[in-house]
């Protein structure tokens, strides 16, 4: 118990590598480090203060044995024993929730892969930042439906993962979408608008031009790519990863400065 209650409290976020419904197997091995350790120490405890531990009575107890179910016995070492149990769990509650604290502000888990807290998935979607910076993750989404494909593009404000770990949704904001169907409409008219105003006889005289050279379309300006998009209201947008086909990230580092205290007063 104590082993588990240090791990739950170790990966305690929505954003964690570990799996909520794994099974109690699972949950009992990833957590036999951290409860051998507890209990050495407290075994150790225990000895310097001049008392001792019945493992014999323990190892009875744990396999059935018929010595171990003698009433007087259980009585003599339930209130001691819950007292242990009571103190050994507090004891992991805090150091966990400390350790926890220590690793993320070092940044050990890049050292030590193991020690790592949150899914593979938060350090891609919320990078971390310096205290003087913040950093923005933008989004190019495509989505498949079953009639057109459509890009949805904005910034990410928060992601809800699976119990398996993989993204589930993608909640996003200032959002704008584009039908790609409608850009093929565009490219195909603009296409033969060229060629209705290309000078065939001026291509013909030129011996020297390739008849097969390809013609690549390219938008005078970004301005012409924006205007492809049109803004969807609302406070926040979200979309199903299930629908998701591919994903461009992008992001925006910001600069925060901080006006000193005496500046301010000066200001005032």
């Amino acid at each position: 118990m104590p082993g588990i209650v240090f791990r739950i409290t170790y990966l305690s976020s929505p954003y964690s590598k570990r799996n909520i419904n794994t099974t109690a197997i699972d949950e009992i091995f990833n957590s036999l480090i951290p409860a051998f350790i507890f209990h050495s120490v407290f075994i150790l405890l225990i000895n310097l203060w001049s008392h001792t531990v019945d493992f014999q009575f323990v190892f009875n107890l744990l396999i059935g044995n018929n010595t171990a179910k003698n009433i007087n016995q259980l009585n003599v070492y339930i209130g001691p024993f819950l007292i242990y149990m009571l103190l050994n769990i507090a004891v992991n509650f805090v150091a966990a929730y400390f350790f926890r604290g220590y690793v993320l502000k070092t940044r050990l888990y890049k050292k030590y892969p193991f020690l790592g807290i949150y899914n593979k998935w938060y350090y891609i979607l919320k990078p971390l930042a310096s205290e003087e910076e913040k950093i923005s993750v933008w989004l190019d989404i495509l989505v498949e439906t079953k009639h057109e494909s459509i890009i949805y593009r904005g910034f990410l404000t928060d992601f809800w993962l699976d119990k398996d770990g993989s993204i589930k949704e993608l909640h996003m904001e200032d959002v704008r979408r584009r039908v790609l169907a409608k850009d093929t409409q565009e490219f195909e008219t603009t296409l033969q608008e060229i060629v209705q105003t290309t000078d065939v006889a001026g291509i013909a005289d030129n011996d020297t031009r390739q008849t097969d050279e390809e013609f690549v379309f390219q938008p005078k300006s970004a301005a012409m790519v924006d205007e492809r998009y049109y803004y969807i209201p609302g406070e926040l947008f979200i979309i199903k990863y299930d629908d998701v086909k591919n994903m461009n990230i992008t992001y925006f580092e910001e600069q925060i400065y901080t006006i000193p205290l005496i500046e301010q007063e000066n200001k005032g």
